[in-house]
């Protein structure tokens, strides 16, 4: 940024050159945000591209419009370099609170209870005081994939209800009851879903699980296809026999219409 105070710039090539360097550190985060905050399929599923709006809005748009307004070539190089250092603090500010936000809010485990899977993000589970490493028994990368069922009786039943009625925790939510998924998955594959009727009633999704059968070289009628309800966007998750996610396919629904 300190590339503005030499040379001739007019206001309009400031803000170029400021959005030129926002753009770099944009390119970055994207790159952290699809490979590693939010991989597919959970980009679209858990608020990936809401978060993705919320940071270009502060680093494409605010940082070079402050620097539009305040930069004037008839400064000296001392009161620009204030004008601009005062720019920058601004932008790191508003970047750090967005990207923080975003962070906080990126899925740390994809659960199953009842009859489909929920994304459940990391703030749901920092906020009860459970560290996001004791998630790690359950898989080497977040999200984690784990089974859920709500307890029927005893101490633990009696805990269930305080966490949901008095502490407001939704039970996908409730790390105690978490399992391996590879070990309960007899009790997943009863919420198949039927692809052939879901392929009936939507030619988009037809043509998704044709793309994915095409690129995974196998039927998908020899997967078990169970729902993922998210906040933003449902999707079919595509389990073999052995509980190991193969493929995904996006639905044209929001929550609950699957």
């Amino acid at each position: 940024m300190m590339f503005l105070l030499q040379g001739s710039h007019t206001r309009l090539s400031a803000a170029f050159v400021h959005f030129l360097f926002s753009l770099s550190f944009f390119a970055l985060f994207v790159g952290v945000l699809l490979l590693a905050w939010y991989p597919a399929p959970y980009f679209s599923a858990s608020g990936g591209w809401q978060g993705l709006q919320l940071v270009a809005a502060v680093d494409l748009v605010l940082g070079p419009l402050c620097t539009l307004i305040l930069f004037n070539p008839r400064k000296s190089s001392r009161e620009l370099r204030i004008d601009i250092g005062i720019v920058v603090v601004l932008q790191l500010l508003a970047l750090g609170y967005g990207i923080k936000a975003v962070h906080a809010q990126r899925p740390v485990a994809v659960v199953f209870l009842d009859s489909s899977f929920y994304t459940v993000p990391a703030q749901a589970i920092t906020s009860q005081g459970v560290p996001l490493a004791r998630l790690e028994q359950f898989g080497e990368r977040f999200p984690v994939h784990v089974y859920a069922s709500r307890p029927e009786s005893g101490p633990e039943f009696e805990r269930f209800v305080h966490a949901v009625e008095q502490l407001q925790i939704p039970p996908h939510e409730q790390v105690d009851l978490y399992r391996p998924l590879a070990e309960n998955f007899s009790s997943v594959i009863g919420s198949s879903l039927s692809i052939t009727e879901i392929a009936a009633d939507s030619p988009q999704m037809r043509a998704q699980f044709d793309d994915l059968q095409a690129r995974l070289g196998r039927d998908l009628t020899e997967l078990h296809a169970i729902a993922l309800t998210s906040r933003y966007r449902n999707i079919v998750l595509f389990f073999d026999d052995n509980a190991r996610l193969q493929g995904t396919a996006s639905a044209p629904f929001k929550t609950g219409d699957l």
